[in-house]
Formats: C-alpha cells, structure tokens, sequence
C-alpha cells in the first residue's frame, strides 16, 4: 500500500518545481529587462521603454497560475466522481437500525424465550415479559444482565426505548450476553461541520479528505477481512515475490511475516513440501504465464492442506500476479480415511460372521431332523459376534455425535460402581477378583450413560487379558482439579510398539488375535472419543508379563448439585 501512494508524493514534488521554476524564470526576466534598461542608458545613453515588457510577466504569472489551478481543479473533480462511482463497502452500525429492526434481528439470531420492547413506556411487542419485569435501568445504552434476562435502554430522536429479551438457561447463555455487552449501540450525535457550496476549492478539499478516508476504511477492511478468514491467504506480484500473507500463514509455515514478505513463493513451497510430482515451479509458472488456475494438495508439519492457485489483475494492466488460498483439510482427510475404514469393517468383519450363519441355516434346512448342539452353539456364537460387532459401531457413533447440550451433574464413584456391577459376572466365571477403590464423591458434568459404558470396556478388556486367579482393579481419587479412574490387571501386558496405536479405530492388538479373541477394534477408540467429549485425558501404562494400567483424568465440575 506504500509503494501505491509513491507516485503521488512524486507528482506533487514535480508539481512544487515546476511552480517554483516558472516563479524564478519570471523574477529573471524582469530582472534581466531591468538591468538592461539601465545599462543601455548609461553606457549609450539610450532610453528604452521596458514598462510593457515587465508587465508581460508580471500578468503572465498569475494568468498562467489561475489557469493550471483551474486545470488541476477540473482534473480532480473528474477522479473524485469516479471514484463516487466506484463500489465501495459500507457496513452500517447497529446505531443507524431502528429498535424495531434491532429486535427482529437478535430474535432471528439468538432465539430467546422472551422479548420485549416498548417506546416511551408504550408496549411495542412481548413474549413472556411485561412492564413489570423490566428492572431500573441505570446507564442508557448499556445492558443489565439479570440471571438470564438481558435489559438496554436506548435513545433515539426524542424517544426512549426499552428493550429486553430472556435468553436460554444453557451453556450459550454467557456467550450471548458477552455478545451483546460488545455491540455498539450507543447513537452518535450528528456532524457539526458545515457544508460548502461546490464551486469553492474549498469543497474539492474535503471531498479529498473524505475519500481519502473511504480508501483507508476500505484497506483496513480488506486487510481484516484477510486476517480474519479460516483460509491462509498469499498474494503475489507478476515475478511470484509474496507481497502479502495473513496470520494463517504465518502459523502454519512457522515463518515470522517479515521474512515471508519479499519471499518467493516457490522457495516457501519447496522449502516446506519438497515434490517432483509435478513440481511447483510449473504449477506457479502456468499460473502467472498461462493464467491457469490449479488446486494441489500440500502437507505441512505433518498436516494436510489444500492450496487453490489462481491469477489476478492487481492494477488493470495486463501484468498478473498471483493469489493463493490454502486451506486446512487435515480433518477432513481424518474423516476419508475413516470412511474408507469403516466400509472395509462393514464389508468384512460384519459380512463374515452373518455369510457364516447364513451358510449354518442353510445346512441345518438341508436336514431338519438332524440338528446337531454343536450346531445350535456355533450359531448363537455368530449371532453374538454380530451383535458385539453391531452394538460397538453404534456406541462409537454415539460418541461422536455426544455435545455438551447432553451433560449434566454426574458422580464418578457411582459411575464405577454401576460399571463393575456390569462386569462382575463375567469376572467371577474366569476366576478373577474384581476389587473398587474409592470413597470421595467427585461431581463431574458429563453424560453418566456413556462414560460408564467406557469403564466398561476398560474392565471388560481388563478381564479378557487377564488369567484366572489375578486381580483387576479400580480406583476413584481426586488430584488437583481433576476426577481420576484407574482400571489396573495383572494380565500379558501390551507391547511397547502397539502402545501408540492402541486407541485407533479397528486397530486389534496382536495378542488379542492370537487368543482367538474377536473384537472389532472400536472398544479402547470409544473410550478416547468419550473422555475428549468430555475434556479430559486417558493415557496407558503397560510391560509385558505384568499387566496394564489405563488412566482417566476429567475435570471436576465447579459446584456438586444442589
């Protein structure tokens, strides 16, 4: 934007010595005309008449002034109708909006339970609140929150204006009221300036000033708008030198901004994402030749993006520069790749036991007076299997889509306790010992439902690894701001190499497949997507021949339910 205004301080510098040369070159000629009057008549005694010749300048200059003044003035007022004529973006305050206006808006917005609003004590509309409701508004213009009722005063002209409305009792309830506390709703007196008649300089001046200050308001919104936008943004010139990046780029290429203007735009993509295939040089040099726009994938720091490679214009010739907008796709190609794996799962682990039992029905049809006990247990087993594998997809599901509108005042001791009860059978038939430790209530917000479906599974995987004989274990403590849960055994153990890709998704430990073990693998990725949800932290300590320990770690809620 510096390089743009360059010019103009060139122009006017041009303009003062051209000024200033035709001023001397005027004083020199009457100068000149002057001392050569005089020197004629005293060395030759001749008397030349030099009154009309001074006046040629005298007059000129001024006449020659008042004409390029004239030229100049025109000239300016042919730019500034175009640049009236030009778009421009003009977003309107709140205070411009009448109240009427402004609470249509906020209920389209925000949805409240209630509303009001009146005009000089004179109800204008209500839902659920009346006059007896509104509270003693001290300062006009701010809000009074009261609970999760929000009331303003507003003024506008000569009438007053109450406005108040009844947000939800939830979560969003103190985002919407610091929402409001920030809009500016404060109406601003009128301009005192006077205004001057168009055929004055003076008119043409402000009008200058004016604009000026609409081409500043238009780069401070272009440059926030850049900064503000999900997408990184670089721009730049015919060469591929960047002459802007926003915040995102600075973020995601860890390059401080300073060193990224001036860069070109090839040794930034080279130097973070090296590739042959096909190489950046001719994915840029297409764009800023041909004007080609092209859409290639770029990995960064391990993470995934998509930049969007595009020619443009920037001054209305015909030099192009370039404009790239990257975008972060890294969760977007999580949730491909668990498409892809939850097709694979679909098709094999759930098809092969149901072709199974399809196979078994068919059999025991063939000889229907035959039917052997094996039989009947081969195929109440496929029918388990099916639904093991049915029942921990859809809880996985459930998981995912769990949000914080679905939380509620919850104890952790309670929890366990209901989780060992649902386990302890299964327990007592492989001859195992199933041991609950703790005493101290821990209040937690959270949904009860699914966090004590992930403690069972993290006792029922205890139980599985275990051997008859041995002792699984839980305990419930508090540490710090945090409700703990522990499931301990004295099992196999997990090899150190399986430990980092325990949680993932249809990931089946080795240990488990050689036991003959079936799972589908989503157990130990429901626990993680719960404790997420919920905030909090799980991480496993294992060797082998000793046993594991799976840790839960969730923030504890501020106040225990009334």
């Amino acid at each position: 934007m510096t390089r743009d205004w360059k010019p103009k301080r060139n122009t006017r510098r041009v303009l003062g010595l051209s000024l200033l040369i035709t001023l001397l070159g005027c004083a020199v000629a009457i100068a000149v005309l002057v001392a050569g009057a005089a020197a004629l008549q005293l060395i030759g005694a001749i008397w030349l008449v030099v009154s009309l010749a001074l006046l040629m300048p005298c007059l000129g200059f001024p006449l020659w002034y008042a004409w390029r003044t004239a030229q100049t003035q025109r000239f300016l007022r042919r730019q500034l109708d175009q640049l009236d004529q030009s778009p421009h973006i003009n977003l309107p305050e709140v205070t411009q909006r009448r109240p009427e206006s402004i609470l249509e808006h906020l209920r389209q917005l925000l949805r409240p339970h209630g509303w009001y609003l009146s005009r000089d004590g004179q109800l204008l509309a209500s839902c659920k609140l009346d006059s007896a409701d509104v509270p003693h508004l001290h300062a006009p213009e701010t809000w009074l929150h009261d609970g999760n009722q929000s009331w303003v005063q507003l003024t506008r002209g000569n009438h007053r204006y109450v406005l108040g409305l009844v947000l939800g009792n939830d979560l969003h309830c103190a985002a919407y009221q610091h929402y409001l506390q920030r809009l500016q709703i404060q109406a601003h007196s009128a301009d005192p300036r006077p205004t001057v008649a168009r055929q004055h300089l003076c008119t043409d001046i402000e009008r200058v000033r004016l604009a000026t200050e609409r081409m500043g308001s238009m780069q401070q919104f272009t440059y926030r708008s850049f900064e503000h936008m999900p997408d990184g943004i670089i721009v730049t010139d015919a060469l591929g030198i960047i002459q802007f990046a926003n915040g995102h780029i600075e973020t995601w290429f860890n390059e401080p901004r300073i060193s990224l203007i001036g860069m070109p735009l090839l040794r930034l993509l080279q130097g973070h994402d090296p590739r042959e295939i096909p190489p950046w040089q001719e994915t840029v040099a297409e764009t800023l030749t041909l004007g080609q726009s092209h859409t290639v994938d770029l990995h960064i720091r391990g993470k995934d993006y998509l930049i969007h490679l595009a020619p443009f214009v920037p001054r209305g010739d015909d030099q192009k520069g370039l404009i790239a907008n990257i975008s972060d796709i890294t969760q977007l190609r999580e949730q491909q790749r668990q498409h892809r794996e939850t097709i694979d799962f679909i098709s094999h682990d759930v098809r092969s036991p149901l072709v199974s039992q399809l196979a078994l029905i068919e059999q025991m049809k063939r000889t229907p007076g035959t039917v052997q006990p094996e039989q009947l247990e081969q195929l109440g087993k496929l029918a388990r299997r099916s639904y093991q594998l049915a029942e921990e997809f859809v809880q996985l599901a459930r998981a995912e889509q769990l949000t914080e509108t679905r939380f509620y005042e919850c104890e952790l001791l309670e929890i366990a306790e209901n989780a060992r009860d649902s386990v302890v059978e299964q327990a007592s038939e492989r001859g195992l010992t199933l041991n609950l430790q703790g005493c101290e209530n821990l209040w937690l917000r959270g949904n009860a439902e699914l966090l004590e479906r992930a403690v069972i599974n993290l006792i029922t995987n205890a139980v599985q690894y275990s051997a008859p004989g041995t002792t699984v274990t839980v305990q419930v403590f508090r540490a710090g701001y945090q409700a703990c849960l522990t499931v301990s055994d004295e099992g196999n153990g997990i090899a150190e190499n399986e430990l980092p890709f325990l949680f993932e998704r249809y990931r089946r430990q080795k240990s488990s497949e050689l036991s003959g073990s079936h799972g589908a693998g989503l157990g130990l990725s429901f626990v993680k997507v719960v404790v997420e949800k919920h905030r909090g932290d799980i991480d496993v300590t294992s060797q082998l021949g000793e046993g594991s320990v799976f840790t839960i770690k969730l923030p504890i809620a501020d106040l225990p339910p009334g």
